[in-house]
């Protein structure tokens, strides 16, 4: 039976937050730092929902600029699951309309995978089939663990209230990595 792993992109494969905190102060230059991130309405007060989506887009627009750069084990992580018999699908939460930029980018810096799905609802995918999801999200995350599926994650402000609903976070993709061929 293939193993199947969905990984995620953002504050999975790569620090998006750095970027899109850039982005955002661009908006307005009071908006807090990343480490002040802790809920998904992050936005209120700051800019309007709208801009806060748009600045996203701009992102992942541009995804395969030279200075987007994955985190240092990213590329190692998605080569030893593919060593060890996963089915990678890479998840993002993002327009089919960036597939090329993001695509471009995976290629770029030798980010292995055997699919690549883009939309605003990668939840749709976790199925009985699914072994390991990867990602930042707490939503996503309680989502694959009520399903069953090993849920895990990078620990970030955003998320880290909820690591007791059914799922692991860890500092890097290291741990996670050890945490998944463990199980």
């Amino acid at each position: 039976m293939i193993k199947r792993a969905i990984v995620d992109i953002d504050n999975t494969l790569w620090h998006f937050c750095d970027a899109f905190y850039e982005q955002l102060r661009k908006l307005n230059k009071n908006f807090p730092t990343p480490d002040r991130w802790t809920n998904w309405d992050l936005w209120e007060g700051y800019c309007s929902e709208d801009d806060f989506y748009a600045a996203v887009n701009v992102i992942h627009s541009q995804q395969d600029r030279d200075d987007y750069l994955p985190y240092p084990e990213a590329q190692d992580f998605l080569s030893k699951l593919k060593e060890r018999g996963y089915h990678i699908t890479i998840a993002s939460h993002r327009s089919p309309d960036y597939k090329r930029q993001t695509g471009k980018w995976l290629e770029k810096h030798g980010l292995l995978y055997d699919e690549l799905h883009l939309s605003f609802n990668k939840t749709l995918l976790f199925d009985k089939s699914i072994h390991v999801v990867v990602d930042d999200s707490p939503h996503v995350l309680e989502k694959a663990a009520k399903n069953c599926v090993m849920a895990t994650g990078l620990l970030f402000p955003w998320n880290q209230a909820c690591s007791d609903n059914g799922f692991r976070l860890f500092s890097n993709l290291n741990e996670i990595l050890g945490h998944i061929l463990d199980e």
